[in-house]
């Protein structure tokens, strides 16, 4: 007996956090896949940490901890780029935010440091337009459902 309260007690201090996360595609503001994995420390790098939630679920993914050129069957090279006119085109891959902020460095360079942490994977574009790089770097696809992703709007 006395064990099974040692043991009470020592799980009961071990701080337990978690990490919620959500993926979405080029076509809805819902996520196509999400979930939460509860983790004994914050040890675990943000691109560490997909590779295990995609192997995990099932989900399909071409990439490593270091990112991801694709994610649920989305399209690559080519096929991620959609020409908008003769001078301006969308150049389509995959962001990432953790609490809210979208983090300049690769994923496996960032970890998580608060409980209750939040990661997000959104497929996005970024705008070259008159050969310059637009402001618009990593806006969710889903804002304007390109119709060779979505199909006709």
């Amino acid at each position: 007996m006395k064990n099974f309260i040692a043991t009470a007690i020592l799980l009961a201090a071990t701080p337990v956090f978690a990490v919620s996360w959500k993926v979405y595609g080029p076509c809805s503001e819902k996520p196509v896949h999400e979930g939460k994995v509860p983790m004994k420390k914050f040890d675990t790098s943000v691109g560490a940490f997909s590779v295990q939630v995609f192997e995990d679920n099932k989900i399909p993914y071409i990439g490593s901890e270091e990112g991801f050129n694709s994610i649920i069957g989305t399209p690559t090279d080519r096929g991620s780029i959609e020409i908008v006119s003769k001078d301006e085109l969308r150049a389509y891959g995959w962001c990432y935010s953790v609490n809210g902020q979208f983090p300049e460095q690769m994923p496996n360079e960032v970890f998580f440091t608060e409980n209750n942490a939040e990661l997000v994977w959104f497929y996005a574009y970024s705008t070259v337009k008159n050969n310059q790089w637009q402001e618009d770097y990593c806006t969710p696809a889903y804002n304007i459902k390109a119709t060779q992703f979505c199909g006709k709007k």
